[in-house]
């Protein structure tokens, strides 16, 4: 009787199934003070082809915006010192001015209703729980910059 040896079968993970979202050319800033969570999130949405520059700072994320020019911020609230609330309000206080319009996602610890209404007030155009999928993070950041590039007709 001859043994074969068992096939080995590759099981898609939540990682690889973020590829589905194709982020080529897109520039994210990630804002995170956890240096493992930025670190993950700069991983999932590298896989996706985004070019990321991940910052730990309201003050890092402002000084990187104007050098990198991103077209998504993705922040935490929850930061040392200026939150990522001021941060977004700071950010839509000066875009014209330095003729930026980034859409911006918001990262928080839960994901109540009055979390969402805070964050969409405060200039935010999505509210994602951290708890979340990496592919949910990919599709929302390849849908605001598709819709970013209507608005600002470079699309």
């Amino acid at each position: 009787m001859r043994l074969e040896r068992p096939r080995r079968v590759r099981r898609r993970t939540n990682i690889e199934n973020t590829r589905r979202a194709e982020l080529s050319g897109i520039r994210v800033l990630l804002v995170d003070a956890e240096a493992d969570t930025r670190e993950w999130l700069t991983g999932v949405l590298r896989r996706c082809g985004a070019g990321v520059t991940a910052v730990a700072s309201a003050g890092e994320a402002l000084a990187a915006l104007a050098r990198f020019r991103p077209d998504v911020l993705v922040t935490d609230v929850d930061l040392p010192g200026e939150d990522g609330y001021a941060l977004v309000r700071t950010i839509r206080a000066v875009e014209r001015e330095v003729g930026v319009n980034v859409p911006a996602v918001a990262l928080t610890a839960s994901s109540h209703a009055d979390d969402r209404e805070r964050a969409l007030r405060a200039g935010f155009q999505v509210h994602l729980p951290k708890v979340l999928a990496p592919s949910e993070l990919a599709q929302v950041v390849a849908h605001l910059t598709s819709t970013a590039e209507g608005v600002r007709g470079d699309g």
